[in-house]
């Protein structure tokens, strides 16, 4: 399930803790590093003693370039303002450069929103949610690089860490599986994805399928096929591609925001049995149309100081299967700890809650972190630990001593 940051349009920090780069698992003992999601800056001391060491700035689009490659020199004074007086405390610093708060004039480009087989357009008036069309739109992606060039520019490429996902909430997936009284969407078919004008990334192909669409005949399955095999390859390739472009201006780890359940073994094959109809689970959850296909993404990489990062370590223990031999049946936590660990070179995990949860959320988090090694978690969110309900910041404080022993070398 996706961490909503419930941001507004005021500067934020988000505390969390992470690794100094290198490559994953390679430390037994390593203890994992800690942190909790949006600090107020009065808590901000209290936050640090009872475990946090991180602060990361939490910037947005729309007021880093409210007019298109016009940027707002008084915002970025207020982003190194803040860095330096978290600095001063003795923080590290990371960033998420908040690209899923985009300008409203990302819109007048054409073609800038996401397609479904309807003919629907994606918009949403919900903060974080009305994403751009980065996946197929190569003119998206340039302003993405260009504005990720100006705020590193600004604020130096020295950081902790870097934030990836950029999409809805700030996670790598596609718009949801449903809209508009629609369902089964699948957002492959805007005008530039079609291949009908210009505008593709240049080692992305176009739709391969014609006029085909889900749930229609497919002999032998053969275009359900074909276009199930582009679809999910066209969002890794933005997801390689983010990769690499922030890797031309930061050295710093780079940490894959992964969201929700996540496609497993043969689920994909059991939809293309159907035509890609909607009818299958990974269909009816929305694992398929979103394009977590969680296992190709992280075989993927090639950048050893990307961190997996899962959003749902909080999953309730009655959806899942953790002892079981079939991957289906395990938590985020488990599968996607799990392929960190097989890629090789390993690379490090990392992991928070939804948000809202109670003390035995923060139990099973620690459970979860010391069983399949992560090596950082971050607590959603601040509120919740100063709301007179438990846990409170002396419960976190515990959970983060609690943690200081060893953790598992086997993930």
């Amino acid at each position: 399930m996706p961490c909503d940051f419930m941001r507004c349009h005021a500067l934020s920090f988000v505390l969390f803790t992470l690794m100094a780069g290198g490559p994953a698992h390679a430390e037994e003992g390593l203890t994992p590093r800690l942190g909790i999601l949006q600090h107020t800056p009065e808590h901000l001391q209290e936050n640090q003693d009872a475990g946090a060491q991180v602060v990361v700035i939490s910037l947005a689009w729309d007021r880093a370039e409210p007019a298109m490659g016009q940027f707002s020199a008084s915002y970025f004074e207020q982003v190194r303002s803040s860095i330096e007086a978290c600095r001063k405390l003795g923080y590290d610093i990371a960033v998420d450069p908040g690209l899923q708060y985009p300008p409203a004039w990302i819109f007048q480009l054409p073609h800038s929103r996401f397609v479904n087989q309807y003919g629907r357009a994606f918009a949403s008036t919900k903060v974080g949610e009305n994403i751009p069309n980065a996946v197929f739109n190569q003119a998206i992606r340039d302003r993405q690089e260009n504005v990720l060039r100006h705020l590193l520019k600004e604020i130096g490429p020295e950081l902790t860490q870097l934030r990836l996902g950029w999409m809805k909430y700030g996670e790598l997936a596609f718009p949801l599986h449903t809209f508009e009284n629609e369902i089964n969407c699948y957002w492959g078919f805007d005008e530039i994805a079609r291949g009908r004008v210009p505008g593709l990334p240049p080692d992305l192909e176009p739709c391969p399928t014609g006029d085909w669409r889900p749930g229609q005949p497919s002999p032998h399955h053969a275009r359900a096929r074909a276009f199930l095999h582009w679809y999910l390859g066209a969002l890794q390739n933005y997801h390689d591609w983010q990769i690499a472009t922030a890797r031309k201006y930061t050295e710093a780890p780079l940490a894959m925001l992964y969201p929700s359940w996540g496609l497993r073994p043969s689920h994909g094959e059991a939809a293309l049995e159907h035509d890609l109809d909607g009818s299958t689970s990974p269909e009816i959850n929305g694992e398929l149309q979103r394009g977590l296909d969680l296992e190709r993404l992280v075989a993927g990489i090639r950048d050893t100081r990307v961190i997996v990062y899962c959003t749902w370590l909080d999953t309730s223990p009655a959806f899942s299967q953790d002892d079981s031999p079939d991957r289906s049946r395990w938590s985020p936590a488990h599968y996607l700890s799990t392929l960190a660990a097989e890629h090789r070179p390993p690379l490090h995990a990392w992991a928070e809650n939804t948000g809202g949860g109670d003390s035995a959320v923060l139990s099973l988090c620690q459970d979860r972190i010391q069983n399949y090694g992560f090596r950082g978690f971050v607590w959603a969110f601040e509120r919740d630990l100063y709301d007179g309900q438990p846990p409170e910041i002396n419960d976190f404080a515990e959970f983060s001593r609690r943690l200081r022993g060893p953790i598992s070398p086997d993930h």
